[in-house]
Order: C-alpha cells, then sequence, then structure tokens
C-alpha cells in the first residue's frame, strides 16, 4: 500500500510488471483501467473507508462509465504515478479522475476518469441507492480538497 495525498489529489506508484505488457512491450491498453483501479482503492484506504468494507455493508460501488485516453507509451519496468482525484459526488455516484505519469522523465501516459454507481448488493437485487453519508463526506471532502467548483452534481 503506497501512496501520498495532499491537496486532493491522492499519487500511487506502480512498477509495469512483464505480464501487463503486450508483444510490443509496452502496457497493454487494459491494463491502464487496473492501475485506475488499484490507486482508487488505495485512495479510499487512506481517506479511512476500504472498499472492502463497505462491500461488506452490503453496498457496491462498480463503474457505470469509464473513459481513457493515451499520451505515450509506458514499458515494462517503467516506474508510473497514477494520480487521482474525486471530481463530482452525486447523490448515487461519484467520479474520479486519473493521470498516470512517467515521473523519471515527467511524461504524461494516460488520462482518464471512471464513475461508480452506488447499488445495494443484496442478492439479485442490484438496485441503485443513494451514497451512505459518511461515504458521501468523504468523496465530497476530498473533492472540495482538490477543486473549487462546486463538488455535488445532480445525478
Amino acid at each position: 500500500m503506497n501512496g501520498e495525498y495532499t491537496d486532493g489529489v491522492f499519487r500511487h506508484t506502480v512498477m509495469v510488471r512483464y505480464g501487463e505488457t503486450d508483444q510490443m512491450g509496452r502496457v497493454h491498453h487494459a491494463n491502464y483501467l487496473l492501475f485506475f483501479e488499484e490507486a482508487r482503492t488505495a485512495m479510499m484506504r487512506t481517506l479511512g473507508t476500504s472498499y472492502a468494507d463497505t462491500e461488506i455493508a452490503g453496498i457496491g460501488l462498480p463503474v457505470r462509465k469509464a473513459d481513457l485516453r493515451y499520451r505515450n507509451a509506458a514499458l515494462y519496468e517503467d516506474v508510473l504515478v497514477v494520480e487521482t482525484r474525486v471530481e463530482r459526488v452525486g447523490p448515487a455516484s461519484v467520479t474520479f479522475n486519473y493521470r498516470i505519469v512517467r515521473p523519471d522523465d515527467d511524461t504524461l501516459i494516460a488520462t482518464g476518469s471512471t464513475e461508480l454507481a452506488c447499488i445495494r448488493m443484496d442478492g439479485r437485487d442490484a438496485s441503485l441507492i443513494r451514497l451512505p453519508e459518511d461515504l458521501t463526506a468523504v468523496f465530497t471532502a476530498a473533492c472540495q480538497a482538490g477543486s473549487s467548483e462546486p463538488p455535488n452534481s445532480p445525478v
């Protein structure tokens, strides 16, 4: 568990493993979403709310929208920093923004976002529900720490 949280931005370090590269020696495109997830869940732990504990409580936060823009290639054994911030908090959703950079040469590798919906996880019923107050408070504080924009959205 590595990472540093300052001014609303969580910085999580990953090293590209061989199995995350394609035949050309570059990070396979699907792995950037895994880097986002790893950084997002580490950020949540750092903010005092474990994704695992949230699921044990019967609340799920599945990704309902993902956006990814490739800027430059990342290679085997590159050390990358995934910068994660809470962009928006809605009544039943939260949106995270990401930047992946290679700090050795300050190269921007990828940018993106994920929107997570809040659902009930009890059997077959996976209906959309409001974010619990504790999660809303954590995400809103993180959003406000990283932006001068209002943290809440209509969705």
